[in-house]
């Protein structure tokens, strides 16, 4: 949790919020604002360009650096966005409402050690659903990563303040954990930290979502709707209801 305190300033930098995310999220929200909550929110991007939209935003995440610089921002452009640190496993014990939308993005599901945490997130999700809601998944296509032994992904670079962000993925067989190596070089120094993840694959989740109540299940490439191809696709989006 540390590295992730030492970045929570470059956070921004690094994955600055994406226009096809927000146009994503949009589709789904429609014209009427709704019940919006974010998970694993980071430094709180999304969740602020959805408040300015009116949407009333929930945002959570597990590091409080990053949860008290999204206070901030929140605060100093006057915008609504309740944002709480907490584990996303435990949302029941930290929410008491009902959304009309949840989204975790950002590879942040992977982050949970394997299908029985991921199942428990899932159902704790579809519990503070509406009728009608939604949960939005993004992550790594691990279909291909595995099937092609992608050793890495491609290094974020941030030429305004001189940054790097190298990513180095090291899949272990053996413990089935893909080992996610990063290295921020910044301000003449670099951070370095590796992360456990767990390399949840297409059907995996497919069938871990109907399992959690989920009926329909849409999958995508990319924030852009194109069709998910297990062999090519970059990313993995999902659509549950």
């Amino acid at each position: 949790m540390k590295f992730y305190e030492e970045i929570s300033k470059y956070y921004d930098y690094i994955f600055p919020t994406g226009k096809a995310q927000v146009n994503f999220l949009n589709k789904f929200i429609g014209d009427i604002p709704k019940d919006i909550l974010d998970i694993a929110c980071g430094t709180g991007g999304y969740s602020l360009e959805l408040a300015k939209q009116g949407n009333k935003v929930t945002a959570v995440d597990l590091d409080a650096k990053m949860v008290e610089e999204l206070k901030t921002k929140a605060l100093e452009s006057n915008l609504n966005v309740n944002a709480l640190c907490g584990n996303m496993l435990e949302l029941n014990d930290i929410l008491n409402s009902q959304y009309d939308l949840a989204f975790c993005i950002g590879n942040s599901l992977v982050h949970l050690d394997g299908e029985k945490e991921i199942s428990s997130f899932l159902k704790a999700v579809k519990a503070i659903l509406r009728e009608q809601g939604k949960l939005i998944v993004q992550i790594i296509n691990y279909d291909r990563v595995l099937s092609q032994n992608v050793s890495s992904l491609p290094t974020i670079e941030n030429a305004e303040v001189g940054l790097k962000f190298k990513r180095i993925y090291r899949y272990n067989k053996d413990l089935n954990k893909v080992f996610f190596k990063t290295i921020l070089e910044v301000e003449g120094k670099e951070l370095e930290n590796e992360i456990p993840l767990y390399p949840l694959l297409s059907y995996e989740l497919i069938r871990l979502l109907h399992e959690a109540g989920y009926e329909e299940v849409k999958l995508y490439g990319d924030f852009k709707e194109s069709e998910f191809q297990k062999d090519n696709s970059y990313a993995l989006v999902v659509v549950a209801s």
